[in-house]
């Protein structure tokens, strides 16, 4: 038996998630189609709607699929990735909810979360003019300057929602050129507040820190969201009210990938990052962050798993004129390759096996790697792509029982391992057997390694 064991932890982390993968085919500024496929490349289903595609889709449980898309007619700030919308369609198309939040002074872009409690997150730009961004000291500024809003919305029909909770970059400032202005301060005494005169201001639209991806962790109760132009990630506290988020507990609880940011000595990590988000409960790396390092300096791009400095009240730390890093140890994972670089349109994502799945956008193409970065599964499209997700087949339908779930916790792990290799042999109506052949054999050791990790 012992023989066995190292041959499934062998197994561990080498083959293909069994599972869906999901993403928009994005064919033109036009594209209306949402995929889903199986590892054989095969659609199992697809979506369509009067709106075009936005950025990353999601499948919710039970089939649903939650997706940003745009506004039809004036869009204020039409900057990338441009949204607007959101959509939620029925597996069989039917839709279910159509919110649209944008306005001249707001328009939301890039991505969505969705929340356990079933509402929305979405990030925005918001419109500031030219004469409100030199009021709290912004150098150099020709024209608008749209920083960044997270916005939480509880749908409330068909086609309306209520805005719950919203957090502001404009309340978390800070500048060192002149005493007149307001949050005057010493940066590098400041991590928590981002320097006004940090990051470049898209000379044609406005676009400031350029947001790309947010994540919501239930536990922690916190969001993560990367900054393209800023070359960071941040964290920030969701256990507030708006009123609160306005003041000091709104500031950054955490930031990461560029210190000279908050004009602290440390190593500039991150560049044009994309694509951030914790790994779930329950999977390999559990609460540890996840993220797609574009990396366009070296020509390379890296996929970065790493432990966050978390306290046990929720906060970061921090050292006194040090930066923020990751615990000691740095990296768990570290994929680095020169022929997977993506200057957008990127992300990554873990999977219950243990793989890691990345999408390199611009060049249209999907990997799935192992433990040891190698690559296990492998998909092009014609097109080029947002961020691909890979789910388990169980998510189609929430009544399907966690077939390597041989204990009942609700995760598949080495107990339920353990579990088969003590029924090993002919057994008659046994949980291990989870083909039900009368027989506890490879087949069954296989079933748990496609299923490993937390179940849907």
């Amino acid at each position: 038996m012992a023989c066995i064991s190292l041959l499934v932890l062998g197994l561990l982390g080498f083959v293909p998630y069994d599972g869906i993968t999901l993403f928009n085919d994005n064919n033109g500024p036009d594209s209306q189609r949402t995929i889903l496929i199986d590892n054989d490349g095969q659609v199992i289903n697809e979506w369509f709607g009067d709106g075009a595609i936005a950025s990353t889709p999601y499948l919710l449980q039970g089939g649903d699929l939650l997706r940003p898309c745009r506004v039809q007619g004036n869009i204020p700030m039409n900057g990338a990735a441009v949204g607007g919308r959101v959509q939620r369609f029925s597996y069989d198309g039917d839709v279910l909810w159509d919110f649209t939040f944008s306005d001249q002074n707001n328009q939301p872009h890039h991505d969505i979360c969705a929340m356990p409690n079933g509402n929305v997150l979405m990030v925005a730009w918001e419109r500031k003019t030219q004469s409100q961004g030199q009021s709290v000291g912004r150098q150099n500024l020709n024209g608008e300057i749209w920083p960044t809003q997270i916005v939480e919305v509880m749908p409330t029909g068909q086609t309306t929602g209520d805005i719950v909770w919203e957090w502001h970059l404009w309340d978390h400032l800070i500048q060192d050129i002149s005493s007149s202005f307001p949050n005057y301060g010493i940066i590098s005494q400041h991590p928590e507040k981002l320097d006004i005169n940090k990051g470049n201001i898209h000379p044609q639209n406005g676009d400031w820190i350029h947001v790309n991806a947010l994540d919501y962790h239930p536990a922690l109760d916190q969001i993560v969201f990367s900054s393209n132009s800023l070359d960071e990630i941040f964290i920030i506290d969701h256990g507030t009210t708006t009123e609160e988020a306005a003041g000091p507990a709104g500031d950054f609880l955490y930031r990461w990938g560029n210190p000279s940011n908050y004009e602290r000595n440390g190593t500039h990590v991150l560049w044009n990052v994309h694509g951030v988000n914790w790994i779930d409960d329950g999977l390999p790396g559990e609460d540890n962050i996840l993220l797609f390092n574009n990396g366009n300096d070296d020509g390379s791009s890296d996929l970065i798993e790493f432990v966050t400095p978390l306290q046990p009240d929720g906060s970061y730390e921090i050292n006194k004129n040090n930066p923020y890093d990751p615990v000691p140890g740095d990296y768990v994972f570290f994929y680095e390759s020169n022929d997977f670089h993506g200057d957008h349109l990127c992300g990554v994502y873990r999977l219950p096996n243990g793989n890691t799945i990345a999408t390199n956008g611009p060049e249209s193409e999907i990997r799935e790697l192992d433990t040891d970065g190698q690559i296990v599964w492998q998909y092009y499209t014609p097109n080029s792509l947002m961020r691909a997700v890979k789910y388990s087949w169980e998510i189609l339908d929430p009544e399907i029982q966690c077939s390597g779930d041989i204990n009942g916790d609700n995760v598949v792990n080495v107990l339920d391992l353990l579990a088969v290799i003590d029924d090993w042999g002919e057994c008659a109506s046994c949980n291990a057997d989870t083909n039900d052949d009368g027989y506890v054999n490879v087949t069954d050791l296989l079933a748990i390694v496609e299923a490993w990790g937390a179940c849907p």
